[in-house]
């Protein structure tokens, strides 16, 4: 028993010790191609400065450039550069905050020296840290973190970021949060409290890096948000998803930005949502153009030569994107006031037309006579003759409560029920505009757009 038990202790130290041989080119491997995929992308440029290994880990330093006329072709000399350490334990034995075994343990830090100047931070810490547990099957775990921080005049207060997620056979999965950021100043102080980021990617790797559609939601909330003294957001949202039908192979993407309660001085409201979707999206145009764009970006090219080669490309498989009829709709405008409550929504597609010239549709006259939209409007009785009366009283600077304000309001609405453009149901009034062959219609009332 006790012999078996040695071979088998002999047997782990061994692959312990042997197995960091074995892994170590392969990691190498995998920082080059870290590099390549930066140079790739536009402006970037990446180096390995220097390469320390040993048996059990290793250090790179990596210089990342990036060429400020990309942004502004004005600004010369004035690259901004990021030196990145990429510090590195080989397995299978790790002793990591994510994880006792695995292939490696990969920490990517941004010290930051340069920016001390600028901000005062913990000295033990590095400016920004990813840290990346690789598993024996290809799943990984990450953990990335920013330390709190006040730039040199604290006028400008971080909390602090910190983060992790982890990479599976079955998607992707991230939660970051934030607890407080803070700009004091004479004039506009901001206070931001609250903040979340979820990332739910319900794709393997391989899907996710083809660039195509897939099921995910992304979302960045924030508790409270409050803006001078008299402005003050709770409840912030931004939601954003997408989704691919397997049978059709058609993608759809939606955005969605809600606000709880919002106080703007004197104006209250509440639940407001603006909610856009862009649907009957070609999931083969999208894959085919992340292939092209990165045949693009891995070949030196002038700016005027890319945009040459990208516009050839938009007009060879402008037919794949339209052939579905792919949608811009608005599926939810809605928010509540004291007064009352309103919602609207909207669709929006391309007629039955040969397919268009990409020239064509940088055309406001295209989309005028080639569209078709259909919009429904609905709002409380009280809220319409509230915002009604406010827009007369400041074009006639007098109050609000005035005689002469709410006279003049009930006439202009009144005037628009005679004209037929809104209707009045069950104390709410209601409109339907279309949008159709270049031409508008509000119910039956119809008027040239041109």
């Amino acid at each position: 028993m006790k012999k078996i038990l040695a071979v088998l202790v002999f047997t782990l130290v061994a692959a312990c010790l042997v197995a960091p041989k074995f892994i170590a080119p392969k990691h190498q491997e995998k920082v080059v191609e870290l590099i390549s995929n930066i140079n790739k992308a536009p402006g970037y440029t990446a180096n390995i400065v220097t390469t320390d290994s040993a048996w059990f880990g290793s250090e790179n330093k990596v210089l990342v450039t990036f060429d400020t006329t990309q942004i502004d072709p004005t600004i010369q000399n004035e690259n901004i550069e990021a030196e990145l350490v990429i510090d590195t334990h080989y397995g299978p034995l790790l002793f990591s905050n994510q994880g006792l075994f695995g292939l490696y343990d990969t920490e990517i830090r941004f010290n930051g020296d340069k920016q001390r100047d600028l901000i005062n931070w913990d000295e033990d810490q590095p400016l920004y840290e990813l840290s990346v547990l690789g598993g024996f099957t290809g799943n990984f775990k990450i953990a990335d973190n920013i330390p709190a921080f006040s730039n040199t005049a604290n006028t400008f207060q971080f909390s602090g970021y910190a983060g992790q997620g982890e990479m599976t056979s079955q998607g992707f999965i991230y939660q970051g949060s934030l607890e407080q950021m803070d700009v004091v100043d004479g004039y506009t102080p901001v206070k931001a409290e609250g903040f979340t980021l979820s990332i739910e990617l319900n794709a393997d790797l391989a899907t996710i890096m083809q660039g195509g559609f897939y099921d995910s939601t992304t979302d960045f909330s924030l508790e409270k948000l409050n803006i001078g003294s008299d402005t003050e957001l709770s409840g912030l949202n931004i939601e954003m998803g997408s989704s691919l039908d397997k049978e059709t192979q058609l993608g759809s993407i939606e955005i969605g930005y809600l606000i709880k309660d919002a106080m703007f001085g004197a104006y209250k409201a509440s639940d407001l949502s603006l909610v856009t979707e862009l649907t009957n999206l070609s999931n083969t145009f999208f894959i085919d153009y992340n292939n092209f764009s990165d045949k693009l970006l891995a070949e030196p090219h002038s700016s005027d030569a890319v945009y040459d080669v990208m516009f050839t490309f938009m007009q060879d498989n402008i037919e794949e994107l339209l052939a579905a009829k792919p949608e811009f709709n608005i599926t939810d405008f809605s928010g509540t006031f004291p007064e009352g409550s309103f919602n609207a929504t909207l669709t929006s597609k391309l007629a039955d037309i040969d397919t268009p010239s990409l020239d064509a549709l940088f055309i406001p006259e295209f989309w005028l006579y080639n569209s078709i939209v259909s919009s429904n409007i609905e709002a409380d009785e009280s809220l319409v003759i509230n915002l009604t009366e406010q827009f007369i009283a400041n074009k006639m600077r007098a109050p609000v409560n005035a005689p002469e304000v709410k006279q003049q309001a009930l006439m202009i609405i009144d005037s628009f029920v005679q004209q037929g453009l809104i209707k009045l149901e069950d104390e709410k009034y209601k409109s339907e505009i279309t949008i159709e062959d270049g031409q508008g219609k509000i119910y039956d009332f119809v008027f040239p757009l041109i």
